[in-house]
């Protein structure tokens, strides 16, 4: 996520919102026999954290505080589109 100064900017994930993500947690927030990383739909986010929709349509609450990295898979472009190839 880009910051300014102590801020983020604001609406940064908007565009993203119901998109696949996968959330990779800070080291320290890894335990033995846990995932690494948490995976579903983009589907709400504050400043504090992430809420994210599971294949199972549960929602799962991430504070920003336990996340390393937020992967999203981009768009299709046109040739994606047009071929139907990912």
């Amino acid at each position: 996520m880009k910051k300014v100064g102590n801020q983020m900017d604001d609406g940064i994930l908007e565009e993203y919102l119901d998109r696949y993500v996968r959330i990779h947690f800070a080291p320290d927030m890894i335990g033995q026999g846990l995932s690494a990383y948490a995976e579903g739909k983009l589907y709400d986010y504050s400043p504090n954290g992430i809420l994210i929709e599971e294949r199972d349509g549960s929602l799962d609450y991430i504070p920003f505080s336990a996340v390393r990295l937020v992967q999203i898979k981009p768009k299709p472009g046109l040739w994606e589109r047009l071929t139907g190839s990912s």
